[in-house]
């Protein structure tokens, strides 16, 4: 079993990675093979809406998104960590989301993969439904997600977080939710309806009527049997 967990604050040793760190600890200590990935030093550019990914099956930017994009691909679980900014996930996390537009969403690459979703913020409002928020992305990739936790800060330059001690016994609880889920191929039943019956009729009614625009995603959704 391979999680990775991705941090997407600007600080490597903040209060976000931390949590995603004691939740990979507790996975490494259940059996699971971890990886801590940190964005912060990566080159990860905007989407520029070309679309030229949803006509070639590949981004034509040419920087560190494809690393993160078959590191999420080659795993079975994710863990996706971000600071609260302004009520929203970072730019770094929202910049990976848009980048994998076509390549995860329309062509659902996650299928049968796992995630969680983490925010941390300087308060606890909104953190939550931020971290859902974050941990939804993969479902909308074809994956599910298996919960969420949002938490918040002592103060910007402290290492602790409201709360801890309880804090920390849900991010272990949740990752063993997690190991769970990969473990047991977990379906998410209310997940699985709403997909099937709402998100993939959809995409393939835009399929169908831009085959031509779009051959590649055309042929793939033929393939699966979505169209």
């Amino acid at each position: 079993m391979n999680i990775i967990g991705i941090s997407t604050s600007g600080r490597l040793n903040g209060n976000t990675s931390r949590l995603l760190k004691i939740m990979l600890d507790k996975l490494s200590g259940l059996g699971a093979q971890t990886e801590f990935i940190w964005t912060g030093h990566k080159n990860i550019q905007y989407c520029k809406a070309c679309e030229y990914c949803m006509k070639n099956d590949k981004c034509i930017i040419n920087d560190d998104y494809e690393e993160i994009r078959q590191k999420m691909l080659n795993a079975d679980g994710v863990i996706l960590g971000t600071p609260n900014y302004a009520f929203q996930m970072s730019a770094q996390l929202k910049a990976i989301y848009d980048r994998s537009h076509s390549l995860l969403y329309y062509t659902c690459r996650l299928v049968g993969k796992y995630a969680v979703g983490v925010c941390v913020g300087g308060h606890p409002y909104m953190t939550a439904k931020i971290a859902k928020t974050v941990a939804q992305g993969i479902w909308l990739c074809g994956g599910y997600y298996a919960g969420f936790l949002g938490a918040a800060s002592v103060n910007r330059d402290e290492l602790a977080l409201q709360n801890e001690e309880q804090i920390i016994k849900k991010a272990g609880h949740l990752a063993e939710k997690l190991y769970s889920a990969i473990q047991n191929k977990k379906k998410f039943q209310w997940q699985h309806f709403i997909r099937q019956q709402f998100l993939y009729p959809q995409v393939a009614k835009m399929m169908e009527s831009n085959k031509s625009k779009y051959p590649f995603l055309y042929e793939y959704y033929k393939a699966n049997k979505y169209l």
